[in-house]
C-alpha cells in the first residue's frame, strides 16, 4: 500500500528561515522589507528584475533595493549583483536571544571627528540598531517620532542617519528629535539635508534644547526670507550658495520683510533686474545707519532735504542786502 499526503492548498508553500523571528526581524524590519523577502523566497530559482518585483508588490525600485540591502546587512542574505544565497552566519551560528548592545562612546560636539562622522559611510548592522533602540528609551522615542512624522517605517538610509546623529557624533536625542521635526516641517526630511543641518548645529555648538529652539527660530526666518525672495524674483530654481549666504546674513541682521521689499523695489527701479549684490549694498547701508523699517526711510529723506536747505532765513537775506547797499 502506498502512503501519501494530499497537501491540497498547502502544495504551494515555501520555507521562511526561523532566524527572521528569532532575531526580532518581524519587529525591526518594515512591512516592505518583509514583503520583498517573502517574494524572493517564494520564487527562489527565478531571476526577478527589480522593476518586476516593484510592480508585483506595488512599491518603488528604490524600496526593493533598500529591502535587499537590509537583509544583507542583517546577515540573512549574502551575495551581490542580483545573485543571493543564505548567509553562512545563519547556518554557523545557532539562534540566540538578542543582546542589548552598549551605546558607542561618542565624540564631543564641535570636533573634527564629529564633522567627519557625518560624511562617513558608517553602516550600523540591524542587530546593533535593535540593541540601541531596545536599550535606550530616548533612542526608541527618536525612532518612533521619525516614523510618526514620515507616516511609515524608517528606511535603511534613514535608520543609519539617526544612528550617526545620536551614537556616532553624540547629539542628544531630544536635540536630534527637534532637528528632524524641523526638517519635516519645511519638507526637507532627507538624510542628506538632516546631516547638513546637523553639521551646522555641531559647528555652532547646538547641544541642548534652548540652543536648538533659538537655532530653529533663526533657520525658519531664513527659510521664510528665501521663500519670499523667490516669489518676488520669480525664481523657481534653488538659490546659489552665495545667494543663500546673503539671505542668511540679512535674516540674521534682523532685516524685516517690509525692508526687503523696499530694497527689492529700489533695486528693480535702479537696475531693471534682480541683483543680489545691489540689494546687499542697500541693506547693509541702511543697517549701518540704524534703519530697520521703511518708515525710517521717509523720516531720513525729510531730514536730508532739511539739511540741504539754506540755513538762513528771509529776514537774514534782507539784512545782508541792506548792509551791502546802504551806502550807495
Amino acid at each position: 500500500m502506498d502512503h501519501r499526503i494530499n497537501l491540497g492548498a498547502w502544495r504551494k508553500v515555501f520555507a521562511v528561515p526561523s532566524c527572521i523571528a528569532d532575531e526580532h526581524h518581524l519587529k525591526l524590519a518594515s512591512g516592505t522589507q518583509i514583503k520583498v523577502l517573502l517574494y524572493l523566497l517564494a520564487y527562489p530559482d527565478v531571476g526577478l528584475r527589480e522593476e518586476n518585483i516593484a510592480s508585483e508588490l506595488g512599491i518603488s525600485k528604490e524600496d526593493v533595493s533598500d529591502a535587499v540591502l537590509y537583509w544583507i546587512n542583517a546577515q540573512i542574505l549574502s551575495g551581490s549583483d542580483g545573485e543571493y544565497y543564505p548567509s553562512e552566519a545563519v547556518h554557523s551560528t545557532p539562534p540566540a536571544k538578542p543582546v542589548l548592545q552598549p551605546v558607542k562612546e561618542t565624540v564631543s560636539l564641535s570636533t573634527p571627528e564629529a564633522r567627519a562622522a557625518l560624511s562617513s559611510e558608517t553602516q550600523f548592522p540591524p542587530k546593533e540598531i535593535a540593541g540601541a533602540v531596545n536599550g535606550s528609551t530616548a533612542i526608541k522615542c527618536l525612532f518612533d517620532t521619525y516614523e510618526k512624522l514620515a507616516g511609515r517605517p524608517t528606511k535603511h538610509a534613514e535608520r543609519q542617519t539617526l544612528m550617526v546623529l545620536v551614537e556616532e557624533i553624540g547629539l542628544p536625542c531630544e536635540v536630534a528629535m527637534m532637528l528632524i521635526e524641523y526638517c519635516f516641517n519645511i519638507d526637507k526630511a532627507t538624510p542628506a539635508y538632516m546631516k547638513a543641518v546637523a553639521l551646522d548645529w555641531i559647528e555652532s555648538g547646538i547641544d541642548d534644547i534652548p540652543k536648538a529652539e533659538e537655532r530653529i527660530k533663526l533657520l525658519r526666518n531664513r527659510h521664510t526670507a528665501e521663500g519670499r525672495l523667490k516669489q518676488k524674483f520669480g525664481i523657481t530654481s534653488a538659490f546659489s550658495q552665495k545667494q543663500k549666504q546673503m539671505i542668511a546674513e540679512w535674516s540674521d541682521m534682523g532685516i524685516s520683510e517690509a525692508l526687503l521689499d523696499e530694497a527689492y523695489d529700489i533695486t528693480m527701479n535702479n537696475t531693471g533686474k534682480p541683483s543680489f549684490p545691489y540689494m546687499d549694498k542697500i541693506l547693509r547701508e541702511w543697517i549701518k545707519n540704524g534703519i530697520t523699517e521703511p518708515s525710517q526711510l521717509e523720516s531720513r529723506k525729510k531730514t536730508e532735504v532739511a539739511e540741504k536747505a539754506p540755513s538762513y532765513s528771509t529776514s537774514e537775506i534782507e539784512q545782508r542786502t541792506y548792509n551791502k547797499y546802504k551806502n550807495i
